[in-house]
């Protein structure tokens, strides 16, 4: 999005671009400093007024108030970011599940199922030829010939 938002590749360094992001998520400012890495919240009130930062964060604020898009590709990055943040093993793993869960990647085999109720004393009672029949094959076919 970089290049509808007036800038040019390189504008915005990663965390300005991690800045931004929070920003438009609904952090402060200061929250935002912290979860983009900045060593304190004013250095990340510096980040926040540089030109690039605020157009960038000017344009995705109008992209939000145009309308709310939440994607399986948002999802996944909110995920990865829950997963990175995780403090034990439970929580990463956790956010694996939710991940696996989020991109259908433990669904069941979704193969076609046939059930066929079979009335087995029927069955028992039925002759050879009739067996046979049931199936589709003549009376003849349990005959051995000569080759």
């Amino acid at each position: 999005m970089v290049p509808y938002m007036g800038l040019t590749l390189g504008d915005l360094t990663v965390q300005q671009e991690r800045l931004v992001l929070y920003i438009t998520r609904g952090m402060t400012i200061a929250a935002a400093g912290r979860a983009a890495g900045y060593a304190s919240h004013q250095a990340a009130w510096e980040a926040a007024k540089r030109p690039a930062v605020a157009k960038a964060i000017e344009y995705l604020r109008e992209q939000f108030r145009e309308e709310v898009r939440f994607t399986k590709a948002h999802a996944h990055a909110m995920y990865l970011d829950a997963y990175n943040a995780a403090a034990t093993s439970t929580e990463m793993k956790n956010t694996v599940d939710s991940l696996v869960k989020l991109h259908g990647l433990g669904a069941p085999d979704n193969a076609t199922q046939i059930n066929i109720n079979v009335n087995t004393a029927q069955l028992e009672r039925m002759s050879d030829e009739d067996l046979l029949k049931l199936v589709g094959k003549d009376d003849k076919y349990l005959e051995p010939e000569a080759t």
